[in-house]
């Protein structure tokens, strides 16, 4: 129990776009020229990059994205292997791989994002942690709610040696549940070296009256992509996840994140950089026999 305890404790917020990880950063009235950057790469998919300007947090439109910057990854290895990113002609300020060039994260390997805007110049570097690969997962009823609803559990080693992070993304029916209560993030820190036994990374919680709030329904597909983060990313989410809990009584004041990306002429960039190794579970179809699990009491 504590370390089930422990890994729950850490779920973290994020918001995200269509290409998932984009950071929905908390503004106030003098941020309004600051620059903000979404980034990843992965070992499944190619990096890209959202290059945006800050707004007043009252106002209602979306993100100005920033075009015509030069948009650059680069590795640490000899020879150097680096990409010029495109400005995507269907987003302003999105940035992706050119059609004709294939480049995915190494495990193991250094990754530095460099982006050009007029005479500025924002930088940042991500080192891509080994993922320990995950076993499998199942759905049946949850530990929590007397069996009242579904629960997705994992199974699989932790890479022995303290400092590995995680992140968990869930999928049902190959859609990404991209709300922010969905993502969840944890650290070795009581786990460290064991092998994780059913670890309850998701509760379908719903009024049990209103079944059709059900967000894993009976003949869905379940799959998990265990992710690696550095330990910056998951400060930086758990920050974020602080955050989110403004205006209760005990909540942190709202203020800007730092993330890992500087800029020549030393204002504040906000945003985050990521790297991640990426393991894809087993895909679970919701049947009869998962379904009977459930305690259908009105």
């Amino acid at each position: 129990m504590k370390q089930l305890k422990y890994i729950f404790s850490a779920i973290i917020v994020l918001l995200f776009t269509a290409c998932e990880d984009v950071i929905d950063v908390k503004l106030n009235d003098e941020d309004i020229d600051l620059y903000a950057v979404s980034a990843k790469i992965t070992t499944e998919d190619e990096p890209y990059v959202y290059l945006y300007k800050g707004m007043p947090v009252n106002d209602d439109n979306g993100f100005t994205g920033v075009s015509g910057a030069v948009v650059t990854i680069s590795d640490n290895q000899e020879p150097q292997n680096s990409v010029v990113l495109t400005d995507s002609n269907g987003e302003s300020g999105f940035y992706t791989v050119p059609e004709d060039i294939d480049y995915y994260g190494v495990p193991g390997v250094e990754y530095t994002m460099t982006i050009k805007v007029g005479e500025l110049t924002f930088t940042a570097t991500e080192f891509l942690v080994p993922v320990v690969a995950i076993d499998s997962i199942q759905v049946r009823a949850s530990l929590r709610g007397d069996k009242r609803f579904l629960g997705v559990f994992t199974y699989g080693p932790e890479s022995p040696g303290l400092g590995d992070y995680y992140k968990w993304d869930l999928y049902v029916n190959d859609e990404l549940l991209s709300d922010a209560e969905y993502i969840i993030l944890a650290s070795d820190e009581f786990v460290d070296g064991n092998y994780i036994d059913g670890l309850e990374i998701f509760t379908d919680f719903h009024d049990p009256e209103e079944t059709d709030e059900r967000l894993i329904k009976f003949m869905d597909e379940v799959q998990v992509k265990q992710t690696s983060i550095s330990e910056f990313a998951y400060d930086f989410y758990y920050q974020m996840y602080e955050q989110n809990q403004t205006g209760f009584l005990f909540s942190v004041p709202p203020a800007n994140i730092k993330g890992n990306i500087t800029s020549s002429d030393g204002k504040e960039v906000l945003g985050l950089f990521t790297a991640h190794d990426i393991s894809n579970s087993n895909v679970v179809l919701v049947d009869e026999s998962i379904e009977s699990g459930l305690d259908e009491r009105p």
